[in-house]
């Protein structure tokens, strides 16, 4: 925990990869399960006259991301070279954007302790991705899969002062591009990776002092974590009289301490300069209109809210947007009881079996005649996992149908509950005596043998009035 005396001061880059198709400046395929180096062209690695050619979509992406931070889009889409050397960029300078961002001066709104707070971004832009290097055995090997997958590189000002406020940044950013569908924006397999730049100062100065740079940070506890360790290491630096050097540095999940990966003596000179081989265009008001967006997830938390939906499954539904949209289809008129349902029998279900759901086999439009069905007493809620299970493994036949030929009905229920109490009278003929000389004991007989027909599945309510009724 820091010290009362003391302020954080945080700023945050994020890279967030998109989920075009094809790379950035080529045709290839975009996929991060390939083949180590399997997806990789000429122009992904800079083969003398090759030529890039931008991707349409991304720029359409990076316009939607802009838009939902509410920025201003730069309607020149232009290209520089950033020019530095590094076995995992072959080409020798990066293609990004480095004077003309795609969008710059934006907000988002995160949530902290139940506050709502807006986070101030400095800007927004395009780029390349570079290979990914893995380290084995003191050896590095080269992925170039990645090398050239479109991103955007969000760069927040430094208004965050806690973990906890910087790690619901991340998250905020996070839904957002899911919600957008703009990128799957996993950070336990880089689609997301984030940079932390972090300094402290004296509580009530507004001191820029010494900051360092935690690289690729790869979840939302390690945010939190790296951020608590270097912040209180950094003070203890300022209170024994030690300097604070500019540094990159990583978090060691082993030791849970920052490290330090390099020393900056000073500024890194990229020497931008602009892209030569890439047209530079020119967005008019109407391409930048037309690109709608989808609901995002300030304005999803509070639509459920409102609905009724409480503090666990709302943050369910934000990081996995597959579920909102699937739950939001059902459009069964009480939105509370369907979200019940969805969490206890569907999700449980997909949990239980390890599928996602696009490999589910029941439609919202089904689920919603599930609900009313229950709704109604012609199922029990205790049927509905059999009728998911029956689905999956009959896609094509309908939910009636099964319903009907696997006796689910509770009006087929009452049919079977009469049979079996004639076969148990017609099997004990003696009893119709005992129900005049001990009614309780004979009752509890009739029930036990009910519960052996039904394999301790019968529905003991209706087996009372059932035998009521035969009774009188």
């Amino acid at each position: 925990m820091v010290s009362k005396d003391w302020e954080i001061v945080i700023g945050i880059e994020i890279h967030l990869e998109l989920n075009t198709k094809t790379k950035m400046f080529s045709p290839i395929k975009n996929d991060f399960l390939s083949k180590p180096n399997e997806n990789v062209s000429n122009i992904d690695i800079a083969y003398p006259g090759s030529l890039p050619l931008l991707n349409k979509q991304a720029v359409i992406k990076a316009i939607k991301l802009a838009k939902a931070l509410n920025m201003e889009i730069d309607q020149l889409v232009r290209f520089d070279r950033k020019n530095y050397f590094y076995p995992d960029l072959t080409k020798g300078f990066q293609i990004t954007q480095q004077f003309h961002p795609i969008g710059k001066n934006g907000s988002i709104k995160i949530k902290v302790d139940k506050e709502w707070k807006d986070i101030s971004i400095q800007r927004i832009h395009l780029e390349e991705d570079t290979a990914k290097s893995i380290h084995e055995n003191n050896l590095t090997y080269l992925n170039y899969n990645r090398a050239g997958v479109p991103l955007i590189e969000i760069v927040s000002n430094p208004v965050m002062h806690s973990a906890k406020e910087a790690a619901a940044y991340v998250e905020a950013i996070r839904e957002t591009a899911l919600c957008l569908d703009i990128s799957d924006a996993k950070m336990n397999e880089g689609s997301l990776r984030t940079d932390i730049n972090l300094s402290v100062r004296k509580k009530g100065t507004n001191d820029m002092n010494t900051r360092v740079e935690i690289k690729n940070l790869n979840s939302l506890s390690n945010v939190q974590k790296a951020i608590e360790y270097e912040s209180n290491y950094q003070i203890e630096c300022y209170l024994n009289n030690k300097p604070i050097l500019q540094q990159t540095k990583r978090f060691d999940e082993a030791t849970q301490k920052t490290v330090v990966m390099r020393t900056k003596s000073n500024v890194i000179d990229y020497k931008y300069f602009p892209g030569i081989n890439i047209a530079y265009i020119f967005l008019t008001d109407k391409v930048i209109n037309d690109i709608n967006i989808e609901e995002l997830p300030y304005d999803k938390e509070i639509r459920y809210e409102k609905l009724g939906l409480n503090n666990v499954q709302i943050p369910q539904l934000l990081g996995n947007i597959e579920y909102a949209l699937y739950l939001d289809k059902i459009n069964y008129f009480d939105f509370k009881k369907s979200a019940n349902i969805f969490f206890s029998e569907i999700v449980t279900y997909l949990n239980n079996n390890k599928i996602e759901i696009k490999e589910f086999n029941l439609r919202p439009d089904e689920v919603k005649m599930i609900i009313t069905y229950l709704s109604e007493g012609k199922i029990i809620k205790s049927s509905i996992q059999k009728i998911i299970d029956l689905k999956q493994l009959n896609k094509n036949e309908t939910l009636d149908s099964l319903i009907l030929k696997n006796n689910l009905l509770e009006e087929q229920k009452q049919i079977s509950v009469d049979e079996i109490i004639d076969q148990i009278l017609k099997d004990n003929p003696t009893l119709i005596n005992e129900f005049k000389n001990n009614y309780d004991r004979a009752i509890k007989f009739m029930l036990g043998q009910f519960m052996k027909a039904t394999q301790g599945k019968g529905d003991k309510i209706k087996f009372q009035k059932a035998i009521e009724e035969k009774i009188k």
